[in-house]
């Protein structure tokens, strides 16, 4: 089995800063040597949390020649399904093949609300959705009635076959992912998510299978100089009260985290897990992150395509303080990794 194994960087979310800092964190990602930049969704969030991460991507495009940019993930059911195909497309011919669409369905009930749509179904409508975006990426006209889609046509078609990632928790989302999409994302990757979703894809996916990636994004504080720990230790705690205040009531991880179903309050501006540092999967010095993304390998090494992706930007005032850390995690981290393998050219 010939293994591909990636390291990303993530999430830009625009919170506490510009947008107009993402093309150089992008930039920056690139010059470390890795391989992929992820931003995301959210809407109405007062703190101001990115709501068009395909628009961001169109920039990043101009801003990078290597690195794949991705979704996610892109909350599906809130956009057109015939938008969704047009954007992307337009995204990967920018970017000349770049593209890695990640779908979700998302959680917070006030964005349905905003959009108007009902969320009865959206997980057969995203089922639906991922075969008409390959029909539609063709070129040539299409008709998908189940999502409302008579005798349509999306032009320019991308530069080539973008790659459709899913997330989600529940066993009937990541078999989904299985079933009809070129790889699973989950956000927390923490090591009984990452084993619940070996279990669900297992039946309906050869792990040996090329083509099909295992996705996981791994939260990591590097205590060492030029990490920004403090940085980013403060700006994920900000962060993560705002999620836990919108995922209340809500059964976010599929019972499988720490946070549980998010029925707790944050009235007092505590966290759920208590200290910030509950959040992270991997903290420590150099070495320590090392043996904590290789860890991630090594759980998941009976896949083919495995990509942890670490998410190391949070809502902080100083983009240099990002981009220290990118740059500090390019020179001390990704040459040490016994699994990662060299970075690979765009489609």
């Amino acid at each position: 089995m010939t293994a591909r194994h990636e390291v990303g960087v993530a999430l830009y979310t625009g919170q506490g800063g510009d947008l107009r800092d993402a093309p150089a964190l992008a930039a920056a990602a690139e010059e470390a040597g890795f391989d992929s930049f992820w931003v995301s969704e959210h809407h109405g969030i007062p703190d101001g949390y990115l709501p068009s991460p395909l628009v961001l991507l169109a920039a990043l495009a101009g801003a990078t020649s290597r690195i794949r940019l991705g979704t996610g993930l892109l909350i599906a059911p809130l956009h057109h399904p015939l938008r969704i195909a047009e954007d992307a497309a337009v995204v990967d011919r920018l970017s000349g093949g770049r593209l890695i669409l990640g779908l979700g369905l998302g959680y917070a009930e006030h964005e349905y609300r905003a959009f108007g749509v009902d969320g009865a179904g959206r997980g057969d409508r995203l089922e639906a959705l991922v075969p008409m975006l390959r029909r539609a990426w063709t070129g040539e006209p299409f008709s998908a009635p189940e999502l409302g889609l008579h005798d349509v046509r999306v032009t320019p078609p991308p530069a080539g076959r973008i790659p459709v990632w899913l997330g989600g928790y529940a066993a009937r989302a990541v078999a989904r992912a299985g079933r009809v999409a070129d790889g699973h994302l989950v956000g927390r990757g923490e090591p009984g998510v990452i084993d619940d979703a070996s279990a669900h894809l297992g039946p309906v996916r050869d792990p040996a299978e090329p083509g099909f990636a295992r996705a996981v994004i791994v939260t990591v504080a590097l205590d060492a100089p030029g990490g920004g720990a403090e940085s980013a230790r403060t700006g994920f705690a900000a962060q993560q009260r705002m999620y836990e205040s919108i995922q209340t009531g809500r059964e976010v991880y599929a019972g499988l985290t720490g946070t549980g179903t998010g029925t707790g309050s944050t009235a007092d501006g505590g966290l759920l897990q208590g200290s910030i540092d509950e959040y992270f999967q991997v903290s420590g010095s150099a070495e320590q992150v090392v043996r904590g993304i290789d860890a991630v390998f090594d759980r998941l090494s009976d896949w083919a395509e495995v990509h942890v992706v670490l998410r190391v930007l949070f809502p902080e005032p100083d983009p240099a303080v990002q981009l220290a850390r990118i740059r500090t995690l390019g020179r001390g981290v990704l040459p040490r990794l016994a699994h990662r393998t060299a970075p690979l050219t765009p489609r």
